[in-house]
């Protein structure tokens, strides 16, 4: 900023001159096939466009529409998040090259999503985000009272639902341009158990899934098409973070000490996240506290890491909004803001009720911006111990699903996918 502040900066303009005149287009492709099943595999692979068609980043989504089915309650209906909660695995592939492959992926992107802000979540009904009597009328459930902006909201949507499709290739890098790759992008989505998806009293109660497409928004342009041509012939690189449920375990609520070890090598791990899943859950957007009140690591033999006196429960709010507390992948001037007024869904008293999740952050610092800074992770056979003092609990089961981030790159040559490093 100049010394004349924002206001009177003698070179201060809004605006760009000589914007790019491309034609937009919202584009709907049947996916073939365009019905699935529970436990079923979906392959959706992107299409060639023609040689002039961008695909504009963050609006590439898969959307279906679903039929509940019940003999006995009239009052079913589907869960919130649909569009997370009906995935239990999602990998992502380039030409049959394994990118990124996350199984309970409905576990980890339904935590996810609960740290977007309130305005974002409250406009995420394509998702299936909302309230329960808006998701009643869309699946048109017997018991949906009445209420004017629900039914606007059914009115326009249906049954209608989305799975966003928001690897970093298509989020947070160049517009994505299928044409200029030798190599073609594909998702394959395994679809949940029933019982996952459909809310209701009726064991039998399952669901229909029909009319399957994959959306997104192209723009064709010479020029800009070109000018990533030129990037994508050449060297390229795409940065992501590479997710990975290493386990899931079933503890016991009422021990009072877990010992978990991880042995997974890594050139930069961002961190751990451990997710606790109670068996009377209600909601796919529910994450039980185990009440934990210590966690002490120890890295490569090295004991006292990360905190040298272990990590207290006061202390974990403050680490998870490390990591967590963001919104957007696309833009770092929103996450920084965000982050910094802590602008999210879950507050501290949400998250430790029913919003509740262990992060072990292994990071330099917690620039979100910065790829690379995790901790280095080469000793596999002694690898990581987490050992977890918490309060005694009731004598019931209770899973933990580990997910490991790490810091993970795509490189491609000469317009071919070549190699991945994680």
């Amino acid at each position: 900023m100049s010394a004349f502040g924002e206001k009177l900066n003698p070179y201060r303009k809004i605006r760009e001159p000589r914007g790019v005149k491309g034609i937009r287009q919202s584009v709907v492709i049947t996916n073939n096939p365009s019905t699935i099943d529970q436990n079923q595999q979906l392959l959706v692979r992107f299409p060639n466009l023609s040689s002039d068609n961008i695909i504009v980043p963050g609006t590439v989504r898969l959307a279906f529409e679903i039929e509940v089915k019940s003999t006995s309650d009239a009052n079913a209906t589907v869960y919130p998040n649909i569009g997370r909660s009906i995935i239990k695995k999602t990998t992502i592939r380039i030409s049959g090259n394994e990118v990124m492959s996350i199984d309970d992926s409905d576990i980890f992107h339904c935590y996810v999503d609960l740290w977007k802000s309130p305005s974002e979540r409250a406009n995420m009904v394509y998702q299936g985000i909302g309230k329960s009597n808006m998701l009643k009328h869309r699946v048109n459930a017997g018991n949906a009272s009445k209420d004017k902006q629900d039914e606007a909201i059914a009115k326009a949507y249906g049954n209608r639902f989305c799975i966003p499709l928001d690897f970093e290739l298509l989020e947070t890098h160049m517009p994505f341009y299928q044409a200029g790759l030798g190599d073609r992008l594909e998702y394959e989505l395994t679809f949940n158990e029933y019982n996952k998806v459909v809310k209701s009293t009726d064991k039998a109660a399952s669901y229909v899934i029909k009319n399957i497409c994959l959306e997104f928004d192209t723009v064709s342009n010479p020029e800009l098409a070109r000018q990533i041509r030129q990037q994508v012939s050449g060297k390229m690189v795409i940065l992501y973070d590479r997710i990975l449920r290493h386990r899931k375990i079933t503890k016991n609520k009422s021990d009072t000490l877990w010992n978990i070890n991880l042995n997974v090598p890594a050139r930069s791990m961002k961190g751990i996240l451990m997710l606790f899943e109670d068996s009377e859950r209600t909601s796919p957007e529910d994450y039980y506290n185990p009440e934990i009140t210590k966690v002490e690591m120890t890295i490569e033999g090295i004991p006292n890491q990360l905190y040298s006196q272990g990590m207290k429960a006061y202390q974990q709010w403050d680490e998870i909004t490390k990591f967590f507390a963001l919104n957007s992948k696309r833009n770092k001037e929103t996450n920084i803001i965000i982050k910094d007024l802590y602008f999210t869904e879950i507050n501290i008293e949400k998250y430790l009720t029913d919003s509740y999740a262990l992060w072990l952050d292994l990071r330099s610092t917690d620039d979100n911006s910065l790829h690379g800074s995790g901790r280095r992770i080469e000793n596999a056979s002694e690898g990581i111990t987490i050992q977890i003092t918490k309060e005694e609990g009731a004598d019931e089961p209770l899973n933990v699903y580990l997910f490991v981030i790490q810091d993970a790159q795509i490189n491609f040559e000469d317009g071919r996918f070549k190699e991945i490093h994680y």
